[in-house]
């Protein structure tokens, strides 16, 4: 009897997962596994640049003298990756920088290992390494100026941009 109970439950599982529809890609879902787009956002081109930055973002950030991926921003880059699926034909450069710290030689080095990481991430997400450039501003192009921890910490960051 509890044989012919469990093999009842489990079909009806099935029956239900089988059944089930596919909900419809309306936003991006990132739950760990795999993300998925929206359909376009209203007032913007779908493939710009600002379309990237509204559904995906264009931002990743690091650790004091880190160049490895935080779970943010492999959230960020799992987006990326998803709408860059969406269009194939557009290509990406990806901008690593530091905070003000450090020779400028160190931090011509770490932005290059920082925008080489969220490279290697995206082509491991299924994004051709043809499709991606990375270039190194180091400490050249802070976002924000300053010499405090929260001037620092918006500095090191990683940027995805479109080639043009």
């Amino acid at each position: 009897m509890k044989k012919t109970l469990k093999s009842l439950a489990l079909v009806s599982v099935l029956a239900l997962a089988a059944c089930s529809e596919k909900a419809p890609e309306t936003e991006f879902v990132d739950d760990g596994a795999e993300a998925s787009i929206s359909e376009e956002v209203k007032g913007l081109v779908a493939g710009s640049q600002e379309d990237l930055n509204a559904r995906a973002g264009n931002t990743v950030y690091f650790a004091y003298d880190k160049s490895n991926l935080s779970a943010e921003a492999t959230k960020t880059l799992k987006r990326q990756a998803a709408w860059l699926k969406m269009f194939p034909k557009v290509n990406i450069i990806i901008e690593g920088n530091c905070d003000e710290r450090g020779t400028r030689k160190y931090n011509q080095a770490l932005g290059e290992k920082r925008a080489n990481a969220a490279k290697r991430y995206l082509i491991a997400q299924g994004i051709p390494a043809k499709r991606i450039t990375t270039v190194s501003y180091g400490k050249d192009k802070p976002a924000v100026l300053g010499n405090t921890e929260e001037a620092y910490a918006k500095n090191r960051r990683d940027v995805t941009i479109i080639a043009k």
